[in-house]
């Protein structure tokens, strides 16, 4: 099939953007990498009357590493992101669970901005953003606003974002000193949206036992959610494979999982479980490598 018939817009400044979302808010669609909204067009799962190529506003695409963190423009495109070196030093999960999204040739059109905005339960990098609490810029005609990640996904391909609102940039804080991590995720062929996922960064003390725990996971549920209660138990613990296995149980067990005909809901907890208890014990292994010299 092909689109229903639009009105093309092609601003080449943010200044120029916010005009026509002041004007046509409700009426358009933003087009970053066209990934998802293209083939959506072409099935006519969505109508817009006005479709916004924001692809020549340059001032969307950058990657600024700082002392604090990281701030990614939202037209960063995923395959910069695997590439670049200082992500991979500094936010190693970050890289690592990149390179889950799709195939190369998607990646190279594949945008944070477009990520984000649409929010699908599966993918890679919301569930990377709310681990590690990222928070994301939105500005319209009425100003600019900052929302974590959590608060800005509402549900599966749900967000927060205003008709007339578009996402500028987001910024990921630095990962402590000493810091491990891994992304772990189980998908039904490469390059397919995850069944279930999980990211974990983890730091230990001088005497190997748990000092900090961030991890999150996503797959059978409308949105990627962080485990605060888990981590907070974690603290203070010796990390072994059974802890982790009976705290990614009990975690997975408290929240609720949607299953299907294909993956039963029993068989997305297990997936689950396994995924957390697998990115946790990996995050682990890396903080113990890396202090051996």
């Amino acid at each position: 099939m092909k689109p229903a018939a639009f009105r093309y817009l092609a601003p080449r400044s943010e200044d120029e953007l916010i005009e026509i979302l002041r004007e046509h808010g409700g009426e358009a669609r933003l087009l970053a990498g066209g990934q998802s909204l293209v083939p959506m067009m072409n099935f006519r799962l969505v109508t817009p009357t006005i479709v916004v190529d924001i692809n020549r506003i340059g001032e969307l695409a950058y990657l600024r590493c700082e002392q604090t963190g990281i701030e990614l423009g939202a037209l960063i495109r995923h395959v910069a992101l695997e590439d670049s070196a200082q992500v991979r030093e500094r936010f190693p999960v970050l890289a690592e669970g990149i390179r889950q999204v799709a195939h190369r040739a998607v990646r190279n059109r594949g945008t944070m901005g477009g990520s984000l905005a649409l929010a699908y339960p599966g993918a890679e990098l919301p569930l990377i953003f709310v681990t590690l609490a990222a928070e994301v810029c939105l500005r319209s005609p009425s100003g600019e606003r900052r929302l974590p990640t959590t608060d800005f996904i509402t549900g599966a391909l749900e967000t927060a974002l205003a008709e007339d609102e578009y996402i500028c940039s987001a910024r990921i804080p630095s990962l402590p000193p000493g810091a491990g991590s891994a992304f772990v995720e189980v998908s039904r062929r490469h390059g397919d949206f995850a069944l279930a996922a999980s990211a974990a960064v983890v730091v230990l003390d001088q005497h190997g036992r748990v000092r900090l725990v961030h991890a999150g996971i996503t797959g059978g549920i409308a949105a990627p959610v962080r485990l605060p209660a888990m981590e907070r138990a974690l603290v203070g613990a010796q990390p072994t494979d059974a802890l982790f296995d009976e705290a990614a149980r009990d975690s997975i067990a408290a929240i609720a999982v949607e299953g299907d005909h294909h993956y039963p809901t029993g068989y997305r907890r297990m997936l689950l479980a396994t995924v957390l208890q697998r990115a946790l014990m990996t995050a682990v292994a890396r903080v113990r490598r890396s202090h051996v010299h």
